[in-house]
């Protein structure tokens, strides 16, 4: 069996997500008092958000999964010049890896990971530990 199709999304598609995640960074600049960038430190705040909401819906609603989706693609995105694609219907971004190579992340199958397993799925985690996968090779 080969790999799975990947397929880049259109430049409107990625802008749309975009806004998704300026919406998403605005929400995470008001629950913690400051201007949140697109860092690794706003990822540990996504943590604390999805922690938060959680608590009071166990199984948020798709546009709320698409919402975090949104600001943890674009985190990648913007920190690691990755792209927007989907790979067998999910979102993933595509990022440049070591010696020319590219990889997927899988961002949505991370956030409903995180939603179903909790604190051991963490987005945090899952960010630094991508970031030095795709930096090493």
């Amino acid at each position: 069996m080969g790999e799975p199709s990947v397929t880049h999304l259109s430049q409107e598609q990625a802008r749309d997500l975009a806004s998704l995640a300026e919406r998403a960074r605005g929400e995470l600049s008001r629950l913690s008092g400051r201007e949140v960038s697109y860092s690794s430190s706003a990822v540990q705040l996504l943590d604390e958000w999805l922690d938060d909401y959680l608590e009071r819906v166990a199984d948020p609603p798709i546009p709320v999964r698409l919402l975090w989706t949104s600001f943890l693609g674009e985190v990648f995105r913007r920190r690691l010049d990755g792209w927007w694609a989907l790979r067998d219907g999910k979102l993933i971004i595509v990022c440049p890896a070591g010696e020319g190579g590219f990889r997927g992340v899988a961002v949505r199958e991370q956030i409903d990971r995180r939603i179903a397993l909790g604190m051991a799925e963490s987005v945090s985690y899952f960010y630094n530990a991508t970031c030095i996968q795709l930096k090493v090779g």
